[in-house]
């Protein structure tokens, strides 16, 4: 069958039919999508690889201690606004 004739039949079909048809039309295109745009063995990256260090990057690692004083300041200036803490 032609696309000229897949496209003259399609009006004469029912609704369902009609979807059907809508449905199998799009999951043809995803799956040709996909795979023309599906990295290579070779480019495929790990979630975690391409992650790592957006949240750190300068890649300085932080010790507990570090941690605890960013916590610390920040709970500090969201309680106390803008004031700096009395260290003593």
């Amino acid at each position: 069958m032609t696309v000229q004739e897949i496209l003259r039949e399609i009006p004469q079909l029912s609704t369902r039919d009609q979807l059907m048809v809508l449905q199998a039309v799009s999951t043809a295109l995803s799956i040709s999508v996909l795979e023309s745009n599906a990295p290579s063995s070779a480019e495929r990256v790990s979630v975690a690889d391409r992650l790592y260090g957006a949240f750190n990057p300068t890649g300085q690692e932080f010790t507990d201690e570090a941690i605890d004083h960013i916590r610390f300041e920040a709970l500090m200036e969201k309680h106390l606004g803008a004031q700096k803490p009395c260290v003593a």
